[in-house]
C-alpha cells in the first residue's frame, strides 16, 4: 500500500456505510487510505497549500526550489498559506496551526525543479483553473470581511493570463 490517498466520512463527519465502501476501494486498489470525519479541514489545508504553491510558481515563473532560497518569495508564500486558512476559519472551519506547518513542510520537500500545474497551463496557452482556486478565495474572502492582500496579488497578477488563454482556445 504505497501511494498516498485519503478518503473522507461524510461532509457533516459521519461515518457511513458509503464511505466505508469507498475506503475499502481505495485500499482494495493499493492507496494508503484513511477516513476522516473532518474533511472539510482537510480540504482547507489542501487549498492552502495548493493556492500557495500554484500561484507563486506561476506568478514568478519559477520552480519551487528558487522560490524557497529567497526569503522575500518564501514569505509571500508561506502568508498565502496563512490567508486561505484565515478564510478558512471565517468559514467555520478552522484550520490547525500543525495543519498549516504540514503544508509548508510539504512546500520543502517538493522537488526543487518542479513547477505546478497552474503554471503549466499559463505558459502553455491552456484553461486555467484560477478561479476555481484564487478566484474562489478572494470572493469567498470579500464575502466574509477577511483581508487576503497576497492572494488578491496573485489572482491580479494571473488573471490576464487566463482570460488570453480562454480567448486562445476559442
Amino acid at each position: 500500500m504505497g501511494r498516498p490517498a485519503s478518503s473522507s466520512a461524510e461532509l457533516d463527519g459521519q461515518v457511513t456505510e458509503r464511505a466505508k465502501r469507498l475506503l475499502d476501494c481505495w485500499q482494495q486498489a493499493g492507496f494508503a487510505a484513511e477516513l476522516s470525519i473532518n474533511i472539510k479541514t482537510v480540504l482547507w489545508a489542501k487549498l492552502a497549500f495548493i493556492c500557495a504553491q500554484a500561484g507563486m510558481t506561476a506568478a514568478v515563473r519559477l520552480p519551487i526550489g528558487e522560490i524557497r532560497t529567497v526569503d522575500v518569495a518564501w514569505a509571500a508564500f508561506q502568508r498565502l498559506v496563512a490567508e486561505v486558512c484565515a478564510v478558512a476559519e471565517a468559514d467555520g472551519t478552522p484550520v490547525p496551526a500543525a495543519a498549516q506547518q504540514r503544508a509548508l513542510t510539504l512546500a520543502q520537500s517538493v522537488e526543487p525543479g518542479s513547477f505546478s500545474s497552474l503554471h503549466d497551463d499559463l505558459v502553455a496557452g491552456r484553461r486555467m483553473e484560477l478561479e476555481a482556486l484564487h478566484g474562489f478565495v478572494v470572493r469567498r474572502a470579500a464575502e466574509l470581511g477577511v483581508p487576503v492582500p497576497m492572494s488578491q496579488m496573485i489572482y491580479a497578477i494571473l488573471k490576464p493570463w487566463a482570460v488570453r488563454n480562454q480567448r486562445a482556445r476559442r
